[in-house]
C-alpha cells in the first residue's frame, strides 16, 4: 500500500507538464484526498482516467460535512492505495498534504512523490541566486506597517548569500512590487517568476535600482513567485 504525492499543472489544462509515469499512477487509483474537490475532479478527468469521476472516492482536506481524517485513516488501515492533490503543482509545498504524508508514515505506511512542477523550485532555479542555501516564507504580511520589517529582515538574510523565496496573492502584486522597492536596498537582487510554465511566463532578476521603474501592470492578477539574494 502506498499513499501517492500526485503534482497537477500550474497552468490549467497542461498536460503536457506531466510524465506518462505520473499519469500512469494516477489512472491507477480510486482514492484520492485533495485540496479543492471540484478542481480535482476537473483535473482527473482532464488526464483521461479510465474510470467514471463518480465513481472515485474524492475527500477534500477540512471537509466539514465528513469526519475527514477519520476516512482517511480508514483507508491508511485498510491498505487502500490513494493519491494527495493539491490546487496547483505539488502538494505540501505552500499547499496542504503534509498532515496526511505525517499519517501515512505514523502507520508505517510507503510514501511515493511523484515528478511534476513546482512553481516554488521552478523560479528557484531560473533566478540565477544561490540554490544551495534558500528558505521559503510563504506569504508575508498584507500591511505596510508589518511588511516592511518582514522584508528588511529577509533582505538581511538574502544578502549572505541565503536566497529568500515568498509569494502573494495574484490581485496584491503590484503592492508586494511598490513596498520592496521602497524598502530595501537598491543593488539587492530580486526575481519575479510569473505565470511559470504558462504563455505568458515571464522571469526576471534584476536590482532594486531595476525594478523601481519597471512596470507592475504586467504582473495584474498574474500568478508571481517573489525571489531575494545576490548573483554569485
Amino acid at each position: 500500500m502506498s499513499v501517492y504525492l500526485i503534482p497537477c499543472p500550474i497552468e490549467e489544462g497542461r498536460m503536457e507538464d506531466l510524465p506518462d509515469a505520473t499519469l500512469s499512477i494516477l489512472h491507477s487509483l480510486t482514492h484520492f484526498v485533495v485540496e479543492r474537490a471540484k478542481t480535482a475532479r476537473h483535473f482527473i478527468k482532464n488526464s483521461g482516467h479510465p474510470s467514471p469521476i463518480s465513481t472515485l472516492h474524492i475527500i477534500e482536506i477540512g471537509d466539514l460535512n465528513l469526519d475527514w481524517k477519520s476516512e482517511v485513516s480508514c483507508w491508511i488501515n485498510d491498505d487502500i492505495p490513494f493519491g494527495i492533490i493539491s490546487e496547483a503543482g505539488c502538494p505540501g509545498i505552500a499547499d496542504p498534504g503534509a498532515e496526511i504524508v505525517a499519517m501515512a508514515h505514523k502507520a508505517k505506511k510507503r510514501v511515493k512523490p511523484l515528478v511534476g512542477p513546482s512553481s516554488i523550485f521552478l523560479a528557484l532555479i531560473s533566478g540565477g541566486l544561490n540554490g544551495q542555501k534558500f528558505s521559503f516564507n510563504g506569504y508575508l504580511p498584507n500591511k505596510k506597517n508589518e511588511l516592511t520589517p518582514v522584508l528588511k529582515k529577509l533582505e538581511k538574510e538574502a544578502l549572505t548569500g541565503h536566497t529568500q523565496i515568498f509569494m502573494e496573492t495574484p490581485y496584491r502584486n503590484s503592492f508586494i512590487l511598490e513596498a520592496i522597492c521602497s524598502s530595501l536596498h537598491e543593488n539587492t537582487i530580486l526575481c519575479v517568476a510569473c505565470d511559470i510554465t504558462g504563455d505568458n511566463e515571464n522571469i526576471i532578476s534584476q536590482s532594486i535600482k531595476y525594478w523601481k521603474t519597471a512596470d507592475y501592470s504586467i504582473y495584474h492578477k498574474k500568478p508571481c513567485v517573489y525571489i531575494l539574494g545576490i548573483f554569485s
